[in-house]
């Protein structure tokens, strides 16, 4: 029982220290609310100032090349036989299987992403890398210029978000990015990012060289969104509205859909926005804004992706670890991603 005690003790130690070294670097970047997806998340690393791309790169495991390798299978008579349609995926440094995908499939190389970095380093600065399970990256910069408070001391910080997977379990994406510094909320993707996805196909190298070229990383948008974030907190709405936005915003969650009251019975009624798991809490986040800024679209907006960003759970994902990792990736390129982009248009479009 003594040694479990000590054997506890160590692991809560050992899971405790490199968050609080992340929440150091990420104060020392202005970020103002630490507990969040960055610095719970055991598979991702906020990056010190200072650092090479090759010491980042080395540091966080990304100094691999993804190899092809033949594939064998045994057949009825255990003789080995090659595969003439799959190959596999290896890391070279650990010999780590990363995928079976078909030969058709292009391997992206990190290092092209890292050269796509350097040639934009004077615009650029690394600010953290999820690493996961070595098979998805996910690669946070900021656009140096980028950031302008919204409110008093309430700064918000455009990102250039690199995204790619060596499992096939999402295709390369660069993403531009607005994050609330206060409290680490993704206010949402710029629309003129939207397109810069690319699928694992044999143009994916070529593409990907040619980023440098197309990236628009002048500060110009960005200004005006800040623009548009003033108007959000200047913009009074009541509750009323706020209550309707949400209806709209979830309305394919819960129209056309039933409540079973009585199992036995049968007695059912209408599914209503309130039967949600996200409308009480983001309700309550409404509330919490509101005392502090004044009951406004941007208020709203922020109760939402403060559910989405860092409250939401997984059914049957107990580990806060996990779950950080599961609500980044879905906001990154899932459902997460289109409500918040969603939402910004429905609080702006209450009038």
């Amino acid at each position: 029982m003594e040694n479990q005690l000590i054997i506890d003790s160590l692991n809560k130690l050992y899971d405790q220290k490199p968050t609080e070294e992340k929440k150091v670097i990420a104060s020392s970047q202005g970020w103002q609310n630490l507990n969040n997806n960055e610095t719970t998340y055991k598979g991702s690393k906020v990056i010190a100032p200072g650092q090479t791309l090759n010491q980042i790169w080395q540091d966080n495991g990304l100094d691999f090349e993804a190899k092809p390798t033949k594939i064998y299978y045994k057949d009825h008579n255990e003789k080995l036989i090659e595969t003439t349609e799959y190959q596999g995926i290896i890391n070279s440094k650990t010999g780590q299987l990363l995928n079976i995908p078909k030969n058709s499939y292009t391997i992206l190389q990190l290092e092209s992403i890292k050269k796509v970095i350097e040639q934009v380093r004077d615009y650029l600065a690394v600010e953290s890398i999820m690493n996961i399970d070595s098979k998805r990256f996910v690669i946070n910069t900021y656009i140096k210029g980028c950031i302008g408070d919204v409110l008093k001391d309430d700064p918000i910080k455009r990102r250039c978000t690199f995204i790619t997977s060596m499992d096939s379990s999402v295709g390369f994406t660069l993403a531009l990015l607005d994050f609330r510094m206060f409290c680490f909320n993704q206010m949402n993707q710029v629309k003129q990012s939207q397109n810069m996805s690319f699928k694992h196909t044999a143009s994916i190298p070529y593409l990907v060289e040619r980023l440098p070229r197309a990236l628009d990383l002048t500060k110009h948008s960005f200004k005006e969104d800040i623009e548009t974030f003033k108007f959000m907190a200047r913009k009074e709405i009541t509750e009323q509205q706020a209550k309707e936005t949400l209806k709209r915003l979830f309305e394919n969650e819960y129209k056309n859909k039933v409540v079973i009251l009585n199992r036995r019975t049968k007695e059912q009624r209408e599914k209503n926005v309130y039967d949600l798991v996200q409308t009480k809490p983001i309700l309550d986040n409404l509330k919490v804004e509101a005392d502090q800024n004044g009951l406004t679209q941007y208020s709203l907006h922020n109760a939402i992706t403060n559910y989405y960003c860092n409250q939401q759970q997984s059914k049957n994902i107990k580990c806060p670890s996990e779950a950080s990792r599961i609500r980044t990736e879905s906001n990154l390129y899932g459902k997460g991603k289109n409500i918040i982009d969603r939402s910004k248009e429905l609080c702006l479009s209450i009038r």
